[in-house]
């Protein structure tokens, strides 16, 4: 299985898990929560060659634990599988499933309601749209989403733009799940900090964060890497890790605009038409103005495609193309089809 084996053990412990694995001779890595925090055990034939406690994990044999089983061969640290190992977004490539998650269907969730549900729970984790060619990722720090990545058919966009896809799914039923899945502080961080490029500074003590090499995603606490998620790097080597101190997180709020906006279709007036017209004065006018960009955006707005396909022609963001359609549409340029 790409993901491993996830699931919870129900009435038994973890221990019954790892009992298992131990009379099979299973080398892998074993990953155990509880509601207080996560195991990392490393197997080698059966046996327990390292572990790693994050959090305020419990014990072993607590019954109702979730579990994420991925078997490998016997490695220097633990090893869980990337979540989209081919992805052109680095978050994606060196996000792991941790715990199993819990799954809701598309079409029925109140984003804005489940947001601030997880804001009053002070939240960590991520919550997903998982489809088979596309992948939705919105990572929250004390129930507040910090970054958002979103990736369909090789195409990237971040932020608001993939909250909007998010908000979408959750009000449009569809093909993939919803995800909801707690995440430790240790992994979060990490992430986050190389989610807004955070460059760890050459440092004398034991570094803690995320270390990109040729070996992959490696999480490290206290110098002691406790986690290696396998996918070939983006980028060149370097170590990440948060200091909100010179690089304070972003909060990445709800976009403004009402659900459908970006599906807009707008077309053009006459006096689009005389600005796109060589032969006019206003012509000149206008790409005085606005120039060649402004002529692309203009001409592609005018040709009936919605919003989301205008973007991804011009290579913009949704965010990036709202204020050309606001000045266009204010200036009478173009008008909203109806219908």
């Amino acid at each position: 299985m790409r993901q491993g084996l996830v699931g919870y053990t129900g009435d038994l412990g973890a221990d019954a898990v790892l009992e298992d694995l131990r009379s099979l001779k299973r080398s892998g890595t074993l990953l155990v929560s509880d509601e207080g925090g996560s195991l990392v055990l490393l197997l080698a034939r059966g046996q327990v060659e390292a572990s790693f406690r994050l959090g305020a994990y419990g014990r072993l044999e607590s019954p109702g634990q979730s579990y994420h089983l991925h078997l490998h061969e016997p490695t220097p640290t633990p090893q869980l599988p990337s979540r989209s190992s081919e992805s052109a977004s680095a978050l994606l490539r060196a996000l792991p499933r941790t715990r199993a998650p819990m799954r809701l269907p598309t079409g029925i969730v109140d984003l804005p309601a489940l947001l601030d549900r997880l804001a009053s729970l002070a939240f960590d984790g991520l919550l997903a749209y998982v489809a088979d060619d596309e992948l939705a990722v919105a990572l929250l720090l004390d129930g507040t989403v910090r970054a958002a990545v979103h990736e369909r058919s090789g195409r990237l966009s971040s932020r608001a733009e993939a909250l909007r896809v998010l908000q979408k799914r959750c009000q449009e039923p569809g093909p993939g799940e919803l995800e909801l899945e707690r995440i430790e502080r240790a992994i979060l961080e990490p992430l986050l900090a190389l989610a807004i490029e955070s460059v760890a500074p050459p440092e004398s003590g034991p570094f803690s964060g995320l270390e990109v090499d040729e070996r992959g995603y490696r999480y490290v606490s206290q110098g002691q890497a406790f986690l290696t998620v396998p996918s070939a790097p983006l980028g060149p080597p370097r170590r990440h890790a948060l200091d909100v101190a010179i690089r304070p997180l972003p909060h990445i709020a709800m976009p403004t605009e009402p659900p459908g906006w970006e599906e807009s279709r707008y077309t053009l007036t006459l006096r689009g038409k005389d600005a796109l017209n060589p032969m006019t004065d206003l012509n000149m006018d206008f790409r005085s103005h606005h120039g060649e960009e402004g002529q692309r955006v203009l001409t592609l707005l005018g040709s009936g495609e919605t919003l989301t396909g205008c973007a991804e022609r011009l290579g913009l963001d949704l965010a990036d193309l709202k204020p050309w359609v606001e000045r266009f549409e204010s200036a009478g340029f173009i008008r909203a089809q109806r219908g």
